[in-house]
């Protein structure tokens, strides 16, 4: 009768409402499969939602054992399960004592096909059914549409249950499903009338991975420091120790590593059909499972880590060979943090180092970074100076953690470690020894010229290499496109930066090194801002945020660039509270010791975000203080060149013209921004053929900033010289410029009390159309057309029009006054009742509704 009937359900039992649902959706299918390993929990969620359901139907119960491969006695048992839920009429005959398997099998199909409505039958434990005949006969009986099937079974049974997965017709619950959740956890507690803090609850639920009995084993535990041991122990007996010798000595030697593959098992255990063992331990349900859609597996954490406390024991001088074999496998299979991590496990430091120099920079580059450089660490540091590799990894170890003063030495011991082999062409050390002082060392200290011309050697003798020789090549090529990409942009070679900082991008997608594509990208954006393209610096800009977005590297070094290059934007749109963000940002992915020359940058872009709110003096010392860590070692003309526009700025603002015209006059070859600057000097001392010549030439130039500048300069000259529509049409340009671009800067710093006098003017000429807040002018005169269509009280007076016809201009009421003979009160009366019965605002509003009206 045991075997009949659904086991009694023990107190304090968690009703699952959530499965409860998956399970009455299952029932109106066919077939519904609850398959995992010991302790999920099948049998009792199973007999709790049937206990549950009874009351709307009977559910008939059989729990099988390996008596039930006799079809006799499994179809004979069914039937009497039927009887026993009352799914067969009472009084029904059962088959005599003397019928075959047949005569039950015959009289469980009449049964199901006599039955009121489908019968719920749940068969547990089916996976100790393995007869062929059993269950051939039972699949025939799953595709009757009286019954419903629910089958309880630690791994999935040899039925043909493809068949109804892609009817539609299984509905499947496994291990992921029937895991407890924290809100589960908790109630289970709160049954036994106990409590424990959420977060300490929430680790252990994570620790189990949900599984039910590794969870009560834990909150039973009477010592919590043992909590793990007692739930390992129960794995091991219950799991392990029911397996054959082969899949235990395979379960031990694969736990080893996190993740296991086919090949990798092979490795690991010198035998064959490694993925057709772990494709059947899944199958089996046995604590692992297949990660993705891939050829990776994982075990149960708990489970892999008894499997290691267990092989560390039975096998306490094989673990390190063990590591060793997972460390060189993942070598060759292009995985070098894995075996970086199992060198270290298994104390093989000149493996490290020799995986360092051929993938290191690579891995330095790249997401693996903390987890790479604490691998480093672990390298005891009496060994760091005994190889040329093992120093690679110190000076490797010294730039990752800001030592930056140590990577030099760490260079020189390498390299006299290496002897007369670091001449010779092919050797992976040397290489790596080049690509390092490049760029951890040369690069830092801002000497472009030097990075420039190391970076020309070093990629010509990686053009001598190959990829047999040397396994990191495009990795090298990468650092080294990077590098000369960045001396080429600090020394104001900006075509040059431009292919090469391209070329750097695209070897470092290929050659999976994504930090060095961000700042390769981030570096394009500087070079774009430098040229005046602002749209241009934002998109290059966001790709590198992207890309650090995706592997969460938004605050480390290399994209520092990008978010100096967008400080630097949103200073010219006159955005300052975002460019003060950005370059917060930039400070802080930098870190204490950044490359000298984005230190400088940084610096600059503090001063001139100073500057437009008005502090020239404060600018001009924190300048000077800026001027004196821009010496040597740092040479870089693009650096010169922006310190020195900075200073001209902070001059002409100061009232100084005549230092710019010493700085600028004479010196050749001088870039718009540069020539604004000088242009804006001849303005100041009254040498406007000077200052003409120069602003013709930059309204040519591709700079679009410099571009908007000169036409704004052009405006004001004009102006100065009674020539107001050559004024109009200049500031016209210099507005159509800079709307796509939303160039704000130079409207805001050039002579501000006459720009607004030309931005009115300019708006009264110019009808303004689209949102509230749109328009150069708009921001600049604080005026934003405000479109309301009609008078709102009554038509204006003959007197009221004679003042409107002057609200246009950029008379005051004053003035007004004067020319209608009327007193300035009477004006501003008349101003007010006209803003009245138009609905207007201010005065600006006034002339918009009037134009429309046609009053105007």
């Amino acid at each position: 009768m045991e075997h009949t009937a659904p086991p009694r359900l023990p107190g304090g039992l968690v009703w699952r409402t959530r499965l409860a649902k998956i399970l009455d959706e299952g029932v109106r299918h066919s077939v519904t499969l609850v398959s995992a390993g010991p302790g999920w929990g099948k049998t009792a969620l199973v007999a709790s939602w049937a206990a549950a359901r009874s009351i709307s139907g009977p559910v008939a119960w059989l729990t099988l054992d390996a008596q039930h491969n006799d079809p006799h006695a499994f179809w004979c048992d069914l039937l009497l399960s039927m009887h026993t839920a009352g799914a067969v009429p009472s009084g029904a005959p059962l088959p005599g004592v003397d019928a075959d398997e047949a005569g039950y099998r015959h009289a469980f199909m009449a049964a199901v096909s006599d039955a009121a409505a489908p019968v719920v039958v749940v068969l547990d434990d089916l996976h100790e059914v393995t007869d062929d005949k059993v269950l051939a006969e039972l699949g025939t009986a799953m595709r009757t549409r009286r019954a419903r099937f629910v089958l309880i079974a630690r791994r999935e049974p040899a039925l043909a249950l493809h068949r109804f997965r892609l009817a539609g017709d299984l509905t499947e619950i496994r291990a992921a499903g029937l895991g407890f959740q924290l809100a589960e956890a908790t109630e289970l507690l709160a049954l036994e009338s106990r409590s424990m803090p959420s977060d300490r609850l929430a680790a252990l639920v994570r620790r189990n991975e949900g599984w039910p009995a590794g969870l009560r084993l834990a909150l039973d535990a009477p010592d919590p420091a043992r909590a793990d041991e007692i739930v390992e122990d129960y794995l091991l007996r219950e799991v392990l120790g029911e397996q054959p010798d082969e899949i235990r000595r395979f379960l031990l030697r694969t736990s080893i590593p996190d993740r296991i593959c086919g090949e990798l098992a092979e490795a690991l255990t010198g035998r064959p059909h490694g993925h057709m063992t772990l494709e059947d331990l899944a199958r089996d349900n046995l604590f692992i499972e297949r990660t993705g859609n891939g050829r990776w597996f994982r075990y149960h954490g708990l489970f892999r880590s008894a499997l290691r406390r267990r092989a560390a024991r039975r096998w306490p001088d094989a673990t390190a060979n063990l590591h060793l074999a997972a460390a060189g496998w993942y070598e060759t299979a292009g995985n070098p943090l894995a075996a970086v991590t199992h060198a270290v496990a298994a104390g093989e430091w000149d493996l490290i180092a020799a995986v360092t120099v051929r993938s290191g920079l690579a891995m330095l580059g790249s997401a693996d970074r903390p987890e790479f450089v604490e691998a480093l660490r672990r390298i005891p540091p009496a060994r760091l100076g005994m190889t040329a590799e093992l120093a690679v990894c110190a000076a490797i170890l010294s730039y990752a953690q800001g030592d930056l003063a140590a990577v030099p030495r760490r260079l020189a011991v390498a390299r006299s470690l290496l002897g007369g082999k670091a001449e010779a062409a092919g050797s992976e050390v040397a290489s790596a020894l080049a690509v390092l002082e490049a760029g951890a060392v040369i690069r830092w200290q801002g000497d472009m010229p030097r990075l420039v011309r190391a970076t020309t050697a070093l990629l010509a003798d990686l053009s001598r290499l190959s990829f047999d020789r040397a396994p990191a090549l495009s990795q090298f090529r990468a650092v080294a496109l990077n590098s000369k990409g960045a001396g080429l942009l600090w020394s104001g070679r900006y075509d040059y930066a431009d292919r090469y900082l391209w070329a750097a991008a695209s070897t470092a997608r290929t050659a999976d090194v994504p930090h060095l594509e961000i700042n390769s990208f981030g570096l394009l954006s500087l070079l774009a801002v430098m040229q005046g393209a602002l749209r241009e610096a934002l998109d290059h800009a966001a790709v590198a945020e992207n890309v650090a977005r995706r592997i969460d590297a938004e605050g480390r070094l290399g994209i520092t660039p990008a978010y100096l290059a967008r400080a630097l934007v949103e200073s010219e749109r006159g955005r300052e509270p975002q460019a003060e963000e950005a370059l917060r940002r930039g400070l802080h992915a930098g870190g204490e010791l950044p490359e000298a020359t984005l230190s400088i940058l940084a610096g600059l872009i503090r001063i001139r975000l100073t500057l437009d709110r008005g502090e020239t003096a404060g600018a001009r010392t924190m300048l000077s203080q800026l001027r004196a860590e821009a010496g040597p070692p740092m040479v870089a003309a693009q650096v010169d060149r922006l310190l020195g526009i900075t200073g001209a700025e902070i001059q002409l603002g100061l009232g100084n013209p005549a230092w710019v015209l010493r700085e600028y006059t004479a010196r050749p070859g001088l870039v718009p921004a540069e020539q604004i600057c000088l242009a804006r000097a001849h303005l100041a001392t009254g040498n406007l053929p000077a200052a003409s010549d120069l602003l013709a030439r930059v309204q040519d130039s591709p700079d679009r900033v410099s571009v908007v500048g000169a036409w704004i300069l052009t405006a004001l000259s004009a102006d100065t010289q009674g020539r107001s529509s050559v004024a109009s049409e200049a500031l016209g340009r210099a507005l159509a410029v800079a709307e796509p671009e939303q160039i704000r800067r130079p409207f805001r710093i050039f002579d501000t009390q006459r720009m607004m006098v030309l931005a009115e003017r300019q708006q009264w000429l110019t009808e303004l159309h689209g949102p509230v807040g749109d328009g150069v002018l708009a921001e600049i005169t604080g005026e934003i057309p405000v479109i309301l269509g009609v008078q709102a009280a009554g038509p204006l007076s003959e007197r009221e029009i004679d003042v409107l016809q002057y609200l246009p201009t950029v008379l005051t009421a004053a003035e007004i006054a004067e020319n209608l003979n009327i007193s300035v009160n009477t004006v501003k009366a008349h101003m007010r009742s006209i803003y009245r019965k138009l609905g207007a605002g201010r005065r600006r509003e006034a002339v918009v509704t009037a134009r429309q009206a046609g009053l105007i």
